[in-house]
């Protein structure tokens, strides 16, 4: 699955995500993200702004995405963490955008 990436820099990246991992595996091994909690949504290093055509192929955050989410100075109505999206056919092609870097 391909996963179009736009990094805090502005450059365009592609890579390539498997189905059923998270978004932030292949975002971390591309060191387009910290993901320094490793995907228990404990950090939100991992945020990441969803492109709109996607959002809706998305499930909504359950709770404890919502509770980090709200900590963020720079969260808009399309942020996500990217350890909590799964990689499925509905999302390839994805198109995300690396949030500022919140100093946490």
């Amino acid at each position: 699955m391909k996963i179009h990436v736009t990094d805090r820099d502005g450059a365009e990246h592609v890579v390539d995500g498997q189905e059923g991992d998270t978004l932030m595996s292949p975002l971390q091994g591309a060191d387009l993200v910290d993901a320094t909690c490793s995907g228990s949504c404990s950090c939100a290093t991992c945020h990441v702004f969803v492109d709109e055509a996607f959002l809706s192929k998305l499930p909504e955050p359950e709770s404890a995405e919502e509770e980090m989410l709200d900590f963020l100075v720079e969260r808009k109505p399309e942020s996500r963490l990217a350890c909590q999206l799964k990689i499925t056919p509905e999302i390839d092609n994805i198109r995300v955008t690396v949030a500022p870097e919140e100093g946490f």
